[in-house]
């Protein structure tokens, strides 16, 4: 029987079960109204049942980032899967390959000649092609080419046995921590801009470009700008976080995933202590100098982590806190909080209605 979930003992994540229903609808809808496919990235609930539904709704497979992540979806009966994390060595192609022969129907990016010949030895080893997509770097700086590299790396894929060339993907990760609309809009505009200059350098050598994949739950948002995408890969959508909220991609009532904790100490008036420290939230991030937001009490600050503890600073003339009640947090990076959890609370109206475990938490490798 469905219980409440102020009976369980902090701290511990609680997951609500309709405001993910909504938030998976909302994104699916706005994909299908921008006619794009929706391929969401699964890092951040790690959850194969969340993954079924997603694909339910009507998404178009799913995004993991690492070899571990597919594993476990791929047990769960989910086979169109992109891997959007270069795959270097002759381990990773042995691992990939034996997926392949299990059902996989995999998806890599890559942005390296070594990446290449690893994906191309895992397809010879399965006997079949392994679609790959070039990763453009469009402004974050992380993987991915751009100009004459990218443009030269997606000709030698697509002349490359074993591989076949899908299109370009990318991340548009510099947009995060921009609280200017307007800010977010010109970086997305620029990202849709080079990646339609790279599709006509590659078509211009007779070279198909057949998906252009772009990522991120902040530009999936603003779908209606894009010219070139046709799909998109929003992850932290399911549940929001604060990083979101900033953007202005999301609000309070849509976060799904708050992080329950108990005050244990207040040593001052001004500063109290809860038993989440960075073992719950992690030190992902801080916005505004703050570790989560505080839903009870907006004006209070979580500012400083250790592992067992979050310190909270409070304004001037706060009333007194009571040591042993409770406060939910909303986290500023959800995703490496769900990483942190073996399970997570699934609640309704406030009642306890499951227990979801974090099947694919730590997949590194």
């Amino acid at each position: 029987m469905p219980y409440a979930l102020e009976q369980l003992d902090t701290p511990f994540v609680a997951v609500d079960v309709d405001i993910v229903e909504d938030n998976l609808r909302r994104m699916q809808q706005q994909a299908e109204a921008a006619g794009l496919k929706l391929r969401p990235h699964t890092k951040t609930h790690k959850q194969p049942g969340l993954a079924q539904r997603q694909v339910e709704l009507g998404a178009h497979g799913i995004t993991v980032a690492k070899l571990d992540e597919a594993e476990v979806m791929l047990k769960a009966g989910l086979t169109d899967i992109l891997i959007a994390y270069p795959l270097v060595g002759r381990a990773k192609a042995h691992r990939l390959a034996l997926l392949m022969t299990r059902g996989l129907e995999p998806t890599i990016s890559l942005d390296s000649l070594e990446a290449l010949k690893t994906v191309a030895l895992a397809g010879q080893l399965a006997g079949r092609s392994v679609n790959v997509l070039a990763e453009v770097d469009t402004g974050f700086h992380r993987c991915g080419l751009n100009g004459s590299a990218l443009v030269e790396l997606a000709l030698t894929i697509h002349g490359t046995p074993g591989v076949r060339f899908g299109g370009l993907m990318s991340f548009a990760g510099h947009i995060s921590g921009h609280r200017d609309v307007d800010r977010i809009t010109r970086l997305i505009d620029e990202e849709d801009g080079m990646m339609h200059d790279l599709v006509r350098q590659i078509t211009a050598h007779h070279v198909p470009v057949d998906d252009v994949s772009v990522g991120g739950t902040i530009l999936s948002h603003h779908l209606q700008r894009l010219r070139t995408a046709t799909e998109v890969r929003p992850g932290i959508y399911i549940f929001n976080d604060m990083g979101i909220v900033t953007a202005h991609a999301a609000t309070i009532d849509q976060c799904a995933a708050r992080v329950w904790a108990t005050i244990v100490s207040q040593p001052e008036a001004h500063r109290l202590v809860l038993d989440s420290g960075s073992k719950m939230l992690s030190t992902d991030g801080p916005i505004d100098g703050c570790y989560g937001h505080i839903v009870e009490h907006p004006d209070w600050r979580i500012v400083r982590l250790s592992e067992e503890h979050a310190v909270v600073e409070l304004p001037p003339n706060a009333a007194p806190a009571a040591i042993g009640s409770l406060v939910s947090i909303i986290p500023n990076h959800i995703c490496t909080v769900m990483n942190l959890q073996n399970t997570v609370t699934a609640v309704r109206q406030g009642s306890v209605v499951a227990s979801w475990p974090i099947m694919a938490r730590g997949g590194t490798q």
